[in-house]
């Protein structure tokens, strides 16, 4: 078998005629052993774009026939679009043997009868802006026969070729389920919105059209019985290119103190970079998470879900037009809101109006925007969407896009006035509802074609 000894170190393979055939396979011997991560069976035979690692498995049935899979992992860099953001990318390879063994003490004779392989195709795990390729299939048949040594200790299979050994491991059993609380936290339930959120649907999989959106949404719904309900949109547009991609799930959550598990019985991903007829999908993708959760409440009343995992934190707000649900008091406890001003019924008169905490401020809005650049004056419409500090955004014509920075007030603004192209670099200020900026007019090269300013207003 030549597989086997491609994950050794480059040796010649002891080549020895046939073997008798034992009686029977040893018991230690048959079954599945693994060599680096352990995907579900199907994922060594079909499933193939389930890997995204270097892995390997030995099937040893006690009929005598195996089947030997091998993935090999290649990572390279990219950009995102025209964004020039760097991405990392991943193609895979994978080859399938399939034939019969034979084993005569400590000797195991694979003699190969088909091989097949796909080589450079995209793993479903594939970071969004990555080019997809369906990779090149060949197939030939076996030919000649090998012979390793084998042997059984410990639990797990040793093969060497020459003074070069590799070690296989059985499956290792699944993880018993950690025990779900009695529920989930009264305080999680209902639903919860992070980013802008469309208020109509995001995409139509009847029509294939897509909701006009921006920026980053994400919509979280606790349902009863542990079920829950995430959909996730991210929108970007730069330079004339949009790309979208949509994520859907659904399933049961389950809360051990502040560590929420959710468990995905269905999922999909739906999007494209740049063109919407270049739509890629993937099924059942998402794997169970866990995510550390904190709900506080603030002086207003209104509760803030965050949400982390990895270092990254999503912070969710309950629907707009919701109601307070209490506010927090210096030793944790829950309050009601503050009482009605005095003089309105049922009023204490004891007890002043505490005012509510201002809301954050933020750069997320419909913006009215006047450019004037060498004399000449453009007025625009805006909508920016603030991630804190990043600013991605689009706009009505001419606008092709909008990004920046809200914390140092720099914003770069793509015009197409009728086949003219005008690259705009800002430095300005946000000041609560306005924006005043100085404009430097550049090319593709970077080079300097005027100068101006901008001025913006957001709209109630």
């Amino acid at each position: 078998m030549t597989h086997p000894a491609r994950f050794l170190l480059p040796a010649l393979l002891l080549t020895l005629p046939s073997a008798p055939a034992s009686a029977a396979v040893p018991a230690s011997l048959s079954g599945e052993w693994f060599s680096g991560p352990q995907y579900a069976a199907a994922v060594y035979t079909t499933e193939f774009g389930a890997a995204n690692a270097d892995a390997r498995r030995l099937l040893l049935n006690k009929d005598g026939t195996y089947v030997y899979t091998e993935f090999e992992s290649t990572q390279y860099p990219s950009s995102f679009g025209t964004t020039g953001y760097p991405i990392t990318c991943q193609m895979m390879d994978v080859t399938v043997e399939r034939g019969t063994f034979t084993v005569q003490g400590g000797n195991i004779t694979f003699k190969a009868a088909k091989v097949d392989r796909v080589g450079a195709y995209s793993p479903d795990r594939l970071n969004n802006g990555c080019k997809r390729n369906a990779g090149t299939r060949s197939s030939k048949a076996g030919s000649g026969a090998d012979t390793l040594v084998w042997s059984v200790a410990s639990g797990k299979l040793t093969v060497k070729a020459g003074k070069d050994a590799a070690l296989y491991v059985r499956r290792t059993p699944a993880s018993p389920p950690a025990p779900a609380a009695s529920t989930v936290s009264p305080e999680l339930g209902g639903e919860w919105h992070s980013g802008r959120i469309s208020p109509i649907e995001y995409y139509n999989t009847a029509t294939g059209k897509w909701a006009e959106a921006s920026g980053t949404s994400v919509i979280l719904k606790f349902g009863p019985n542990f079920t829950y309900e995430r959909t996730g949109l991210m929108v970007v547009t730069t330079y004339g290119c949009t790309s979208k991609l949509l994520v859907q799930e659904k399933g049961k959550v389950a809360q051990n103190g502040n560590t929420l598990t959710f468990t995905p019985s269905s999922s999909a991903a739906t999007g494209y970079t740049c063109s919407p007829s270049k739509m890629s999908t993937a099924k059942n993708h998402v794997k169970p998470y866990s995510e550390q959760y904190q709900v506080r409440t603030e002086p207003n009343g209104q509760r803030v879900l965050s949400l982390s995992r990895s270092g990254a934190q999503t912070l969710f707000n309950r629907p707009l037009g919701s109601k307070p649900e209490g506010a927090v008091t210096p030793r944790g406890g829950v309050v009601t809101p503050p009482p009605p001003a005095s003089g309105s019924p049922g009023a204490p008169t004891a007890s002043p109006v505490m005012p509510a905490a201002p809301a954050r401020w933020t750069a997320t809005g419909r913006w009215d925007a006047v450019i004037t650049v060498n004399g000449r004056t453009i007025q625009v419409r805006l909508n920016l969407q603030d991630d804190s500090p990043r600013i991605l955004g689009y706009g009505d014509d001419p606008v092709e896009y909008a990004n920046g920075n809200s914390q140092t007030g720099a914003l770069d603004v793509g015009l197409d006035l009728g086949g003219d192209t005008m690259e705009l670099k800002v430095q300005g200020r946000f000041d609560g509802d306005r924006y005043q900026g100085t404009v430097r007019w550049t090319n593709y090269e970077g080079e300097d074609l005027g100068r101006g300013t901008l001025t913006m207003t957001r709209q109630p």
